[in-house]
């Protein structure tokens, strides 16, 4: 097995990590914009394996028994992110806006943990959540700490479609931007990713002092302000720092 196969199957076994519902093999295909003898290949030995299992009626898959054994041993291991998601909990009470933790994955940024806010209107985050690193401010605040030539590589990725004269202007822009994100070490972002959704995010770095994630505060553009925008950065702030020892140890 090469290892671009064995990634091909980790993608499609994640993808069971992003919904309650079961999947069918076109499901994936489409999802993953794989060919569905891949996906059907993959399928077939996670099934056989236990990790998943297919319900008989609808000839669909969900996570098998298998995985629950992964989850056992994870539930009684002192779990550095379990802390993390009591602090983020307790930020989201204080402030009832929804807190969300991102993880750099390649070109994007993913959602691995989500703290929600009491609202009954509120902004919604999903687990496993795919953003491009360049918008919105959970995956900007990790994009502006990254080497240029890395971030030239993902704009060019992202952007192969725009002419010589909108790429320069779109850097040009994008540079200033980020210089501000680095110097103040934080990124606001109103309208950006969502047009109803602002966006506060702070960076997370690992024991080498390398950007992995961000701690990001979610909610409706109708429901800040400047005072509040202030008031919600600083207890942001307050729990990255303490966020901060904990991520070191992953």
């Amino acid at each position: 097995m090469t290892v671009k196969t064995l990634k091909n199957s980790l993608d499609i076994l994640e993808c069971f990590a992003t919904t309650e519902n079961a999947l069918g093999v076109r499901e994936i295909s489409r999802m993953m914009k794989m060919p569905t003898s891949v996906v059907q290949r993959a399928i077939h030995t996670f099934t056989e394996t236990g990790y998943l299992i297919q319900d008989e009626g609808t000839k669909k898959y969900k996570l098998g028994y298998k995985m629950f054994l992964f989850y056992d041993v994870l539930s009684h291991t002192m779990d550095p992110h379990s802390t993390i998601y009591e602090l983020m909990q307790n930020l989201a009470s204080e402030i009832n806006e929804s807190v969300f933790l991102t993880y750099m994955d390649n070109e994007y940024g993913v959602t691995t943990k989500i703290a929600e806010s009491n609202k009954n209107v509120k902004y919604a985050v999903s687990l496993g959540t795919k953003t491009p690193l360049y918008i919105g401010a959970s995956c900007k605040v990790m994009f502006a700490f990254l080497e240029e030539d890395r971030q030239l590589e993902l704009i060019a990725f992202f952007q192969s479609k725009q002419s010589k004269e909108e790429h320069n202007e779109f850097l040009e822009t994008l540079r200033e931007e980020l210089q501000s994100i680095r110097q103040n070490k934080w990124c606001v972002t109103v309208g950006e990713y969502n047009e109803h959704a602002f966006g506060i995010s702070v960076p997370l770095f690992n024991y080498k002092k390398e950007i992995i994630a961000s701690l990001t505060i979610s909610g409706l553009v109708y429901d800040i302000d400047d005072q509040r925008e202030k008031y919600m950065l600083d207890q942001l702030v307050k729990v990255v720092h303490q966020i901060q020892s904990h991520i070191s140890k992953l």
